[in-house]
């Protein structure tokens, strides 16, 4: 089974070989993103703290992916053309096989007769290009908007905490921090709009001073 760490291992090994792009794209697997849970994972925060872009297909919308998904169709068709293969070791062979005459032998009509990574080398590179956030360890990662009224939302063990922002911030997407009772609220370009430590005691967090944890009893 494919898990998220298994994800950004092959990422990380891609990126060392082709480098780091300006943005991804996936589907709502859980190996890429949490976000339908209300959190994140080690992919995520992984692409933030680089300053890659990420995006996701709408749900049940395909289509969003459809290059790639094209391409599995023809990597199929392939695969239904050859012997059946009897471990993983004689499927790799294949995938590896198909993949090198697609990518470096066949020519592409759309693209000028030119194969994928020729017309890949040819062309200037995207690169990171947004701010890359320092996450603390052991923070999860949430994207969500200010509200119209200048407040967002976060749940703390089971009780839902609404913190102001401003509304001079309405409906700003941000990407929130948290690191237990330390929260972040970031804009997508990195500025901090608040830090402050939640006072679980509150379902208000106002903008001023921030809660001091050590008065707690």
């Amino acid at each position: 089974m494919t898990r998220a760490p298994d994800v950004l291992r092959v990422f990380t090994e891609a990126a060392a070989t082709w480098g780091y792009p300006a943005s991804l794209l996936t589907d709502n697997g859980c190996v890429y993103t949490a976000w339908h849970r209300g959190g994140s994972n080690i992919v995520e925060a992984e692409l933030l703290s680089r300053g890659i872009a990420y995006h996701h297909s709408r749900p049940y919308h395909p289509q969003t992916c459809g290059k790639v998904e094209r391409f599995h169709q023809t990597l199929k068709g392939f695969l239904a053309k050859q012997p059946p293969a009897k471990d993983l070791e004689t499927l790799q062979f294949q995938i590896d096989t198909f993949t090198g005459y697609y990518n470096e032998v066949r020519p592409h009509r759309a693209k000028g007769r030119m194969t994928p990574k020729a017309a890949y080398l040819a062309r200037d590179k995207a690169r990171p290009t947004g701010p890359e956030v320092d996450i603390p360890r052991g923070a999860r990662v949430r994207r969500d908007r200010i509200d119209s009224v200048g407040r967002v939302t976060l749940r703390h063990r089971g009780r839902l905490h609404h913190i102001g922002v401003g509304r001079a911030h309405k409906h700003t997407p941000v990407i929130m921090l948290v690191a237990d009772l330390d929260v972040r609220i970031l804009t997508e370009e990195g500025e901090v709009l608040r830090h402050l430590t939640l006072d679980p005691t509150k379902n208000y967090q106002a903008i001023g001073r921030p809660y001091d944890v050590s008065t707690m009893s």
